[in-house]
């Protein structure tokens, strides 16, 4: 099965070119939308806009224009795919209940956090997310009217379709956002993402 990477990017190169060398040779096609060079501007929901040119099963992969993956990033959730039988996401909530305010509280197990034990979430961060195609494939998110708001439309499809969100285990500090530098236990160091 053929494994893809939907990146949404802004025009924001420097961020970008970081993130494509990390993810370098862990997918057949990486595939990038920019919102400032096409027509149509989807917005991050544009990361899901190639779903709909794959007829064939596919690990489609979201993930940002900003974030710098682990070397092993695609192989480790691949495994976890199949594991869980689910959506995977390193990032995500629980909806709690609503608040005075009639707003969703929450439970947050942030993707820099070490996650000890798989936790079945209800929203997914779709920067840090993964499925197998014929288990979902919400092919048409990208062209809602919700521009800002992809993450919960991913995982409101996702609920539609009685479909598992899972984060699974892994340990603290594993990715690299923008131009911080953490160090983490499958790094042999810290990479230099300012150029």
């Amino acid at each position: 099965m053929k494994t893809v990477i939907g990146i949404a990017t802004n025009n924001r190169e420097k961020y970008l070119k970081n993130t494509l060398k990390s993810l370098a040779g862990q997918a057949d096609d990486i595939l990038i939308y920019d919102n400032k060079k096409e027509n149509i501007d989807y917005k991050a929901n544009a990361k899901f806009i190639f779903l709909k040119d794959y007829n064939e099963p596919v690990y489609y992969f979201s993930c940002d224009d900003d974030i710098i993956y682990p070397p092993d990033y695609v192989q480790i959730t691949k495994k976890y795919i199949e594991k869980y039988q689910s959506i995977i996401t390193y990032h995500g909530d629980i909806l709690i209940k609503k608040n005075s305010n009639n707003y969703p509280e929450f439970r947050r197990f942030h993707f820099k956090s070490e996650i000890k034990k798989a936790k079945v979430v209800h929203v997914a961060g779709t920067g840090l997310t993964a499925f197998r195609t014929d288990y979902f494939n919400p092919v048409d998110i990208y062209d809602s009217e919700y521009k800002n708001m992809v993450d919960q439309l991913f995982s409101l499809e996702a609920a539609k379709q009685h479909r598992q969100i899972v984060i699974p285990p892994h340990e603290k500090d594993i990715f690299i956002i923008g131009t911080f530098c953490f160090i983490n236990f499958i790094w042999s160091g810290c990479r230099n993402n300012k150029n």
